[in-house]
């Protein structure tokens, strides 16, 4: 990032003058108030959004995002759900059923792969999220406060997970 901002529309000041360079195989946290870009910025480097001035690149073809919410589609299962990022793909059957099986054991959720959204707690919801986003195989991921919404105990257990995983 050199010089991004971020101007909506309405005018709101999103984010203003950022300069920030990560490297491969770094672990970068962003910390700040609610509202002051975090998300925006995440949004930036993904590519969902455009930056209104500056420039923002990233050195990456695979790129992981896990948002606040699952965003699970509530008529898949777990597998289903899993496995869409890599259907989206094209990814032929066999090979993305392969790597979801991977990413649900990598995230614990083995013996879950049948049930809905609907039959999970919130933690194994967010387990789906990021087990979804392994199938890419991730060079760059992208996290937006994913565990926020967890109870203290499962924020803190998936943060371990999560740094397992790292």
């Amino acid at each position: 990032f050199r010089n991004v901002e971020m101007t909506f529309p309405n005018g709101t000041i999103a984010l203003q003058g950022v300069d920030l360079t990560v490297d491969r195989g770094q672990f970068v946290s962003v910390v700040g108030p609610s509202g002051c870009g975090k998300s925006t910025l995440l949004r930036i480097a993904s590519g969902l959004e455009t930056a209104s001035d500056g420039s923002a690149g990233v050195a990456a073809d695979r790129i992981g995002y896990v948002f606040q919410d699952a965003t699970l589609l509530p008529w898949r299962t777990v597998q289903g759900n899993v496995e869409l990022l890599a259907e989206l793909g094209h990814v032929p059957k066999a090979e993305r059923a392969a790597k979801a099986a991977h990413a649900i054991e990598l995230v614990g959720l083995n013996g879950f792969e049948t049930n809905l959204p609907k039959q999970l707690s919130g933690g194994m919801r967010m387990r789906v999220s990021l087990a979804r986003s392994l199938t890419l195989d991730p060079e760059l991921f992208l996290f937006d406060e994913p565990f926020g919404a967890l109870d203290e105990i499962t924020r803190e257990r998936l943060n371990d997970e999560l740094l397992r995983l790292f």
